[in-house]
């Protein structure tokens, strides 16, 4: 991405809606608003975890998936360390 924007944890909460969906995982903030329909276990999947740290989540998916993440990646989390958080 481009140059780093920096969010609170509270402005990444207000994100907390299908059609407005931010998550952040590993102090990195991701809008995955725009593939909420693409992703193959349903926009649900995600938009229940709007708003919030979806690292456990991240952490699921293979290298070969987080793909989309970096993608979707929007800047980082104030405060937050990104020591090994590098998508692939």
């Amino acid at each position: 991405p481009g140059p780093q924007n920096v969010f609170t944890t509270a402005e990444i909460a207000r994100h907390n809606h299908p059609d407005d969906c931010w998550l952040h995982a590993h102090g990195r903030v991701y809008d995955v608003t725009a593939y909420l329909p693409y992703h193959p276990a349903g926009a649900r999947t995600i938009a229940r975890f709007a708003g919030t740290d979806a690292a456990v989540h991240f952490d699921f998916h293979p290298k070969s998936a987080r793909s989309v993440w970096a993608q979707c990646e929007i800047g980082r989390v104030q405060g937050a360390e990104c020591t090994g958080c590098v998508v692939m």
